[in-house]
């Protein structure tokens, strides 16, 4: 083993831990799906709403169809008592009591009307917020959904090239040194290699012996840290 080999691991080492950090970016990235879910209830709230108006409306629809029934009615009967048709005056008192009842009935229905529609526009406003709310929420999963499909491809494309130097790496390395580095990386959690920086390791910060610096610097043999047992390498930074 040489010095060239110790620096070669440290930029095996590197390059695994910037594949390490892309494939956090990816599991970490938000893909929409909270976002989804709320646009799918905003959705769904929103429906609601629009049905309700829909019943509301078609009810208001209603109401003025039967009340021109009413007064269409009313008219009819209003012009036989007093257009001089009916001459009995037990008919036409019939027909008065009737015309009052219908007057009646028309000032219900304009009541329930005007009651009606001001349930229909305070429905209306709550459906227009309604409305831009799941507009904005939809805008909102789309930019998410939009920035995850941009970062992970980011990520994946500069996982194939760190993995292609990867592969360049590997076979330029003593095997006895892979070995030692693989079974570093399962030990302490990816880092099996520690630059020594000031006299120290860089990763626990423990101080390395003198005696033993000379073989961290030939790099003639495997040097680990006597505190986390990483590799010690020395790298011109």
């Amino acid at each position: 083993m040489t010095s060239e080999d110790f620096r070669r691991l440290w930029e095996l080492q590197v390059t695994d831990c910037a594949i390490a950090d892309r494939r956090t970016i990816i599991a970490s990235a938000d893909d929409g799906s909270s976002a989804a879910e709320q646009l799918v209830a905003d959705e769904a709230a929103l429906a609601e709403l629009e049905e309700q108006l829909h019943h509301k409306q078609a009810h208001q629809r209603k109401l003025e169809l039967d009340m021109k029934g009413v007064e269409d009615e009313r008219k009819e009967k209003s012009d036989r008592a007093y257009g001089g048709m009916v001459s009995d005056p037990k008919e036409l008192a019939s027909l008065e009591k009737k015309i009052n009842e219908l007057e009646r009935n028309v000032h219900r229905h304009e009541d329930m009307i005007l009651e009606l529609l001001d349930e229909i526009e305070e429905l209306e406003d709550r459906t227009n917020a309604q409305r831009g709310k799941t507009e904005s929420q939809r805008a909102k999963h789309a930019r998410i959904v939009e920035s995850f499909e941009e970062t992970t491809a980011k990520a994946r494309k500069e996982i194939a090239e760190l993995r292609a130097v990867r592969e360049e790496l590997v076979p330029q390395l003593p095997p006895q040194l892979v070995r030692a580095y693989e079974d570093g990386r399962r030990r302490e959690q990816g880092i099996a290699v520690s630059v020594v920086r000031g006299g120290c390791c860089s990763e626990c910060h423990l101080a390395i012996p003198r005696v033993r610096m000379p073989m961290v610097q030939r790099g003639g043999e495997i040097v680990k840290c006597e505190n986390c047992r990483r590799i010690l390498v020395v790298v011109k930074e």
